[in-house]
């Protein structure tokens, strides 16, 4: 005879009752997902580990007054997104305040330094524009576009339909389309354009 396996909301209500081993069979459930995005807003392992940690801790906080009402992991990859953002932040602040003047005397196709600073510096903006959108629009963005789910998983792990889910994706790409239009690789220029024009 088969085990049976307890669907998520029945785990998180037992959690929630105290009993421990619930939500580590959630995190097992879901860890290899979970770890795949943490290395993915990590620069290192040890770094993409304390986001990790640190995003499931906040994760089991809210688990255990039984805040979680919809998909636990789209709740558990959010906390991960958020945290990862943080984190992210954190060491471009860092790299600000220790960055000094350097000089390439060898030719690399690496990044130079200041390739370096710019990429993420670009990357940084992209998710601070992404971490602003209103919450269910930026999970929605965040899962289809970023994460690559489907329609129909996201709006499992949403605890929403699909008309939902693409509704709140258009929302969310047109408001991140104005916000990031300068980015555009000719904006600058068609911005030149009508200035000239104007002029």
């Amino acid at each position: 005879m088969l085990a049976r396996i307890a669907p998520d909301q029945e785990l998180l209500a037992a959690y929630s009752n105290g009993d421990e081993a619930a939500f580590e069979t959630l995190y097992k459930r879901y860890r290899r997902r979970l770890w795949g995005l943490a290395k993915k807003m990590a620069w290192d392992p040890q770094q993409a580990e304390d986001i990790l940690v640190e995003a499931m801790a906040a994760v089991a906080v809210q688990a255990r007054r039984g805040a979680i009402r919809g998909s636990f992991i789209g709740y558990a990859l959010t906390a991960v997104h958020h945290r990862g953002l943080h984190v992210l932040e954190r060491r471009n602040e860092r790299n600000a305040r220790k960055a000094l003047p350097l000089k390439v005397t060898l030719r690399s196709d690496a990044d130079n330094p200041e390739q370096s600073m710019l990429r993420n510096a670009l990357r940084n903006e992209v998710a601070t524009a992404l971490d602003e959108l209103p919450k269910n629009e930026g999970t929605a963005v965040y899962l289809v576009d970023c994460q690559g789910l489907t329609y129909k998983e996201a709006a499992a792990a949403l605890s929403c339909s699909e008309a939902t889910v693409k509704r709140r994706l258009r929302e969310g790409r047109r408001t991140l389309a104005v916000r990031l239009a300068h980015l555009a690789p000719n904006a600058g220029r068609t911005q030149r354009e009508a200035e000239g024009t104007h002029g």
